[in-house]
């Protein structure tokens, strides 16, 4: 089975965006080098950093390296409808897909309604 990250969108039954999961690893080059990893690290740490830089938005992040990569962002229910923070994430989702038409062996992304 190939590596690759695995993005995992949560949207509330509204179609807001509550949240996301990465997963694993591209392994597109070796450490240092991989520039899919680097690119999905760059918009989703900036787009966390920006929310809480720039928003009200309250959140919880989790990251666990030793589960071979992962990161888990989830808005607080009563901030699922911000805004700004819907924007940052809309625009973090735009750049992965864009990510995933140009590198779709080493990224995959999927949608869930919770």
């Amino acid at each position: 089975m190939i590596n690759m990250i695995r993005v995992n969108v949560f949207r509330n039954k509204k179609g807001d965006i509550r949240g996301f999961r990465l997963k694993g690893h591209a392994d597109y080059a070796e450490a240092g080098s991989d520039i899919v990893c680097s690119a999905v690290s760059a918009l989703t740490i900036n787009t966390i950093n920006c929310i809480e830089l720039f928003t009200k938005a309250e959140f919880d992040c989790k990251t666990n390296e030793e589960k071979g990569g992962y990161l888990s962002f989830v808005l607080a229910e009563k901030d699922e409808e911000n805004g700004d923070a819907q924007l940052l994430l809309k625009t973090m989702l735009n750049g992965l897909s864009d990510i995933e038409k140009e590198y779709g062996l080493y990224i995959s992304m999927n949608e869930e309604v919770r």
